[in-house]
C-alpha cells in the first residue's frame, strides 16, 4: 500500500501546496469552490499564461473559466472526486494539467490543479493526488466555517442597507470601514427572481456565477424567498447602467445553460453614489419587476428603472386617481361600445398606440387585414372622439388605458 505523505498536519494551505509540489515534482494551485486562488507553489519562467494571471489577480480569469465549462472539465470535477486530466488549451494559455476536487462527502470544496510540464503524472502520483485533496480537506473545512461567519455579518449589514436601517451616508462608511469591506462606488441593487424558491443549491450554483463572473464588482448578495438580491459596483462608473444590463443577461443565461435553472427576471435600481440611498434602488429594482409582470409585452425588454420611461409615473398617477376618481370620456365611450355590439376597438386602439401608431405592426399584432384595421380605427375616431393623430391624446389615452390594466388585476387598489 502506498505510503501517504500528506498524513499529517499542515499550519496551512501553503505548507500543504509546497509538499504537494514535493511530491508530485510539478507546479500545484489550490483554489476555493469559485475558483478564487487560495494557495500556489513555486514555477519556472516556463509556466503558461493561465497561471500567471490566475496568480496576479488571485482568481481564475473568467475566459478561463467560461472555457472549462464549455469543455465540460467543471461538470465533470463537480460530480467526481477521481483525477482529471485537462489537455493543453492554447486559446486561453492553458498548458496541460491534472485537476481533482477537494470533497466533503458530496459537498466540493475546492480543487487541486497540477501542471503537466515536460512529463505526465505517472498513475502513482495520481493515487498521491487523490491522499493530497483528502489531507486539503480539514483546511479547506476551517476556511468555510470562518468565511460562514463573516458572511453573517455581512448579510445582517446587507438587510439593513435594504431596508432603510441607516441614516446617513457616513454612518454607513463608517460600517464599511469596520467590516473590513471596500465600499461600491457608485452602486446599485439588482434583484432576480425565480420560478421557485432558493433553496441552498441553488443559492450555491448563484453564488458560483456571480462569484467567477468579473462582469460586476459583487459587494453583497443574499436570498429570500424566490428572489436573489445583489449589490453590485460596475467595473467602469461611466457605464454602470449598461453593464447591469449585461449581467441580467448573463445571469440569466448561464443559470440556464450551466445549472438548467429557467424562468427568470431580473432587473436592476438606479446607480447611486450616497450609501442611504441603497434601499431606494432596491426598491426601485422590484418596481421593475412588479411592472413587467403587470405588462409582460409592453416592457418585456425593459431590465433597469431608468428604461422604464414612463411607467415609473403609473404608481404616481393611480394614486391620485385613487384620490380623485375619474374616466376617459373615450374609453368609457369605446367600452360601452363594445359590450354592445361584440367588438373589440379598446383593444385595438390600445394595440394601435402600443406599436407607436404603426398600423402594418398593429395589424400584424392582431391578426387582422390592413383594411379591417383602418376601419376599426376610423369607428375608434367617430365613436371615442378623439383625434388619434395628436400625441397629447394618444399619451392620456396610453396611460389610461395602462392604469386600467392594473387596476383590473388589482381590484382592491
Amino acid at each position: 500500500m502506498e505510503k501517504d505523505p500528506f498524513k499529517r498536519a499542515f499550519s496551512d494551505l501553503e505548507e500543504l501546496v509546497d509538499k504537494i509540489r514535493d511530491v508530485l515534482e510539478c507546479p500545484v494551485t489550490i483554489e476555493d469552490v469559485n475558483h478564487r486562488l487560495l494557495a500556489y507553489s513555486t514555477h519556472d519562467d516556463q509556466t503558461d499564461t493561465a497561471r500567471i494571471a490566475t496568480i496576479i489577480s488571485r482568481k481564475v480569469p473568467e475566459k478561463v473559466i467560461n472555457r472549462l465549462w464549455k469543455e465540460r472539465v467543471i461538470p465533470q470535477l463537480m460530480q467526481s472526486g477521481e483525477p482529471l486530466r485537462i489537455p493543453e488549451i492554447k486559446e486561453i494559455g492553458l498548458g496541460n494539467r491534472v485537476a481533482i476536487s477537494i470533497r466533503n462527502h458530496n459537498e466540493v470544496l475546492g480543487y487541486i490543479w497540477a501542471v503537466e510540464e515536460e512529463t505526465l503524472l505517472t498513475e502513482s502520483k495520481l493515487n498521491l493526488l487523490k491522499l493530497a485533496a483528502q489531507s486539503a480537506r480539514t483546511e479547506m473545512l476551517r476556511l468555510n466555517a470562518q468565511k460562514k461567519k463573516r458572511a453573517e455579518g455581512y448579510r445582517d449589514f446587507f438587510w439593513e442597507l435594504l431596508t432603510g436601517h441607516f441614516q446617513s451616508h457616513d454612518e454607513i462608511a463608517e460600517r464599511f470601514e469596520e467590516l473590513s469591506i471596500k465600499p461600491p462606488s457608485p452602486f446599485a441593487v439588482l434583484v432576480f427572481r425565480f420560478k421557485e424558491e432558493v433553496t441552498s443549491k441553488i443559492e450555491q450554483n448563484i453564488i458560483y456565477l456571480i462569484t467567477t463572473s468579473q462582469k460586476v464588482h459583487i459587494t453583497f448578495h443574499a436570498a429570500m424567498g424566490n428572489e436573489f438580491i445583489i449589490l453590485a459596483a460596475p467595473p467602469d462608473p461611466a457605464f454602470s447602467e449598461s453593464a447591469f444590463i449585461e449581467f441580467i443577461h448573463f445571469f440569466i443565461d448561464q443559470m440556464n445553460t450551466r445549472f438548467s435553472i429557467g424562468h427568470i427576471s431580473g432587473a436592476t435600481g438606479t446607480t447611486y453614489q450616497h450609501y442611504e440611498k441603497v434601499e431606494k434602488s432596491y426598491q426601485e429594482a422590484l418596481q421593475v419587476l412588479r411592472l413587467k409582470e403587470q405588462f409582460p409585452e409592453e416592457i418585456h425588454h425593459v431590465y433597469s428603472y431608468q428604461q422604464l420611461g414612463i411607467f415609473r409615473y403609473l404608481d404616481a398617477i393611480l394614486e391620485k386617481k385613487r384620490l380623485e376618481p375619474y374616466e376617459h370620456p373615450a374609453i368609457e365611450k369605446l367600452k360601452k361600445y363594445d359590450l354592445e355590439h361584440r367588438t373589440n376597438l379598446l383593444a385595438t386602439l390600445e394595440a394601435f398606440i402600443d406599436h407607436d401608431s404603426n398600423v402594418n405592426e398593429t395589424a400584424k399584432k392582431l391578426h387582422i387585414h390592413m383594411n379591417t384595421l383602418n376601419y376599426r380605427l376610423k369607428r375608434i375616431t367617430d365613436i371615442g372622439e378623439v383625434d388619434l393623430k395628436n400625441t397629447n391624446t394618444k399619451l392620456s389615452l396610453y396611460l389610461e388605458l395602462k392604469i386600467r390594466r392594473i387596476e383590473k388585476k388589482s381590484p382592491h387598489l
